[in-house]
This record gives C-alpha cells, sequence and structure tokens, in this order.
C-alpha cells in the first residue's frame, strides 16, 4: 500500500507550527507573559521592558523575550562584584527570582503546552 503525503514544510506551514510561524511566536508572548510573575520587581522597570499592563511589548520578538535593562544580567544571575544580591518580590512578583526563565518554565510548562496546542487547534496556519 502507497500513502502519498504533502512534504512536512507544508504539513507544518498549514498547521502554523514551522519555525519563526504563527504559533512559535505565541509560544514566545505567551512564556513572556507567564514568566513575569518570576521577575524580580523593585520599581518595575526591568519586568515593565516586556510585559506592560499584561500585554507583551516590542521586545519579545519571535525568538526572543529581551529584558532592556543595563542591570538585567546582575539581577538574572544574582551576583555583583561576586556577592549575592537581594530579589525584590513587590509589585505582585511573589515568584520573583533569580533565573526567572527557568523557573517559570518549571512551574508553567504544562500550562503553556495547553495554551499552544489550544492555539494551534483555533488558529492552524492563519
Amino acid at each position: 500500500m502507497r500513502i502519498k503525503m504533502k512534504p512536512a514544510s507544508v504539513i507544518e506551514a498549514r498547521l502554523g507550527i514551522q519555525k519563526n510561524g504563527p504559533a512559535h511566536a505565541f509560544f514566545t508572548a505567551e512564556c513572556a507573559k507567564q514568566m513575569d510573575p518570576f521577575v524580580p520587581w523593585r520599581e518595575g522597570n526591568l519586568a515593565k521592558t516586556v510585559v506592560v499592563d499584561g500585554q507583551v511589548t516590542a521586545n519579545v520578538t519571535t525568538n526572543t523575550i529581551t529584558y532592556d535593562q543595563q542591570y538585567a544580567k546582575v539581577v538574572y544571575y544574582g551576583i555583583r562584584n561576586g556577592k549575592a544580591i537581594h530579589i525584590n518580590q513587590n509589585g505582585g512578583h511573589s515568584k520573583a527570582t533569580t533565573y526567572w526563565d527557568r523557573h517559570m518554565w518549571s512551574a508553567k510548562k504544562a500550562d503553556i503546552t495547553e495554551a499552544v496546542q489550544k492555539y494551534v487547534e483555533t488558529h492552524g496556519g492563519k
């Protein structure tokens, strides 16, 4: 028996799951939203470079989430001049921590996977 299928690239495009496609962009934006409570917050400047009033900003592209503050790396690693820094959990960011992307993924992987699945089912390659 022979089965004739379209190329994988055609199927991926129809579903919107190709690299840099709409599902990829949705995934990255969903990660940014879910990451927000894990981002340290003193005055909110770091978190607000990515999510403002629950909306993802221009610092989120299909492939990257950029926290655009000069001190972002220090806060991410939690070390300044070889010494640990205090991580602020103000502004509703009670889950704030260093390596916030990794902590978010551990806590929210299932939710994000489900959201992306629903997106693909409802939007496909639109």
